[in-house]
């Protein structure tokens, strides 16, 4: 007789399928496992390969930059080196130059002090060399060769004695070489300085003078630097001369003009003018009413309007 199906409950709770349950799922797992390992190994295989290729590969693409970086760290510790020698170096320089600016500072106030000193010397030579020139005079125009005998001093202590009663000491001729041309002036030593002031105020009035049939002149033996500033107010004694403006010289170089009745005494030639266009301009213009007019110098009969200009009076 056919028999009955079991319950699914009781099939389950039955021993021997169970044990058949078993063997088949740990056949699944063994197989599950093996399978698994493979693919682990397969995978280690994989992976050891691509290392080895992608460290292969890195050693080949970064053996130059490692050979760069080598040479730029050579060259960095080289600078380091070349760095600190010129701190070093630096330091010396700047402590140097520290002392050659203190020593510079030195030397500029004993430079200032020097220049100071020597400007007083010039003056005190200058002073020395117009003193011992303050007796003598200078004659232009003698003939080369009358000193080589005794008639121009002859002729001098003559007219002296015969005239103006002088003393002279010596004679003689400038310290300079004899010229092709010309004549070197005749320097003339007077014992006293009265005597010089006497034949210098006579030669002022007698300019006729003349010897062997030569003119001569007599001038003030002034030193060479003496001389140049006096003859820098010749331009400016000129054109007061012409202005009829009185004006003089006080030895040894200082120019007085005298203008409204007021006298100025000036030391340089540049002062003296800026004075006198100033003067010259302000005599020359006046004020009518609000309009100014000006009177130029060289055409003193006309005026000239120049504009208008409101004044506070």
């Amino acid at each position: 007789p056919q028999e009955a199906p079991l319950h699914l409950n009781e099939r389950q709770n039955d021993p021997q399928d169970k044990e058949a349950s078993k063997m088949a799922n740990a056949t699944v797992a063994s197989g599950e496992l093996l399978t698994l390992n493979i693919l682990v190994g397969e995978l280690e295989k994989l992976h050891k390969g691509v290392t080895s290729e992608l460290t292969a590969s890195l050693n080949i693409t970064l053996a130059p930059i490692q050979a760069s970086l080598q040479t730029i760290t050579e060259t960095t510790a080289s600078h380091t080196v070349t760095i600190t020698a010129m701190e070093t170096t630096l330091t010396a320089h700047s402590d140097r130059i520290t002392t050659l600016e203190k020593d510079v500072t030195t030397l500029r106030l004993q430079l200032e002090t020097t220049k100071q000193v020597n400007k007083k010397l010039q003056l005190a030579v200058e002073d020395l060399i117009s003193h011992s020139k303050r007796k003598n005079l200078r004659v232009i125009s003698i003939p080369e060769g009358a000193e080589g005998t005794d008639a121009l001093h002859d002729h001098a202590v003559k007219e002296s004695e015969q005239n103006l009663d002088l003393e002279l000491e010596r004679t003689h001729r400038s310290l300079a070489p004899k010229p092709l041309q010309g004549s070197r002036p005749f320097i003339i030593h007077f014992h006293k300085y009265i005597h010089k002031e006497r034949v210098l105020q006579w030669a002022k009035k007698n300019r006729d003078v003349s010897y062997l049939g030569q003119s001569i002149r007599i001038f003030e033996d002034f030193s060479h630097t003496l001389a140049k500033k006096r003859a820098s107010f010749n331009k400016l004694k000129s054109q007061l001369y012409k202005d009829g403006t009185r004006f003089g010289v006080i030895h040894p170089a200082h120019l007085w003009i005298t203008m409204n009745g007021q006298m100025r005494i000036f030391d340089s030639a540049e002062e003296a003018e800026r004075f006198y266009l100033h003067h010259r301009s302000k005599e020359a213009s006046y004020i009518l009413g609000n309009r100014r007019f000006v009177i130029f110098p060289a055409c003193s009969s006309s005026l000239f309007f120049l504009g208008e200009f409101r004044t506070s009076v």
